[in-house]
């Protein structure tokens, strides 16, 4: 083996370790919901996910997350109608007030939370702007 072909080698290995690193590893997980402003006199089902992050701000490619839900705080406002490994799907019961959701999951070694607050009607959002 000749010196251009070990300084290859070694460059494609040192390419690899490093996509390996920004784009493979997790480096934060981030809860999302759609839509993003919740209602109480809606009918409409809210979707929470829950999706890890790598180094460049994207969703990491290849890794499946697996994880519980847990209505910490305002559980009587909502009827969960689904759950999974990565998402919640529920709908609101026509209360207003402050919602918090937990994720536990293995990959990440703290839970995550994300504050909803369910607001009275879409009227009165439409008229503020």
């Amino acid at each position: 083996m000749n010196g251009k072909s070990l300084v290859a080698i070694l460059i494609v290995l040192l390419l690899g370790i490093v996509c390996y690193k920004v784009v493979l590893v997790p480096t934060n997980l981030v809860m999302r919901t759609s839509p993003e402003n919740i209602f109480a006199s809606s009918s409409s089902p809210v979707v929470v996910r829950a999706t890890l992050i790598n180094r460049l701000g994207m969703p990491v490619p290849f890794r499946r997350l697996s994880g519980k839900f847990i209505v910490d705080e305002g559980a009587d406002k909502i009827a969960i109608v689904k759950t999974g490994r990565d998402e919640l799907v529920f709908r609101t019961s026509g209360q207003t007030g402050r919602l918090v959701i937990l994720f536990y999951s293995n990959a990440i070694a703290f839970p995550v939370e994300i504050v909803l607050n369910i607001k009275g009607a879409a009227v009165a959002e439409l008229n503020k702007g």
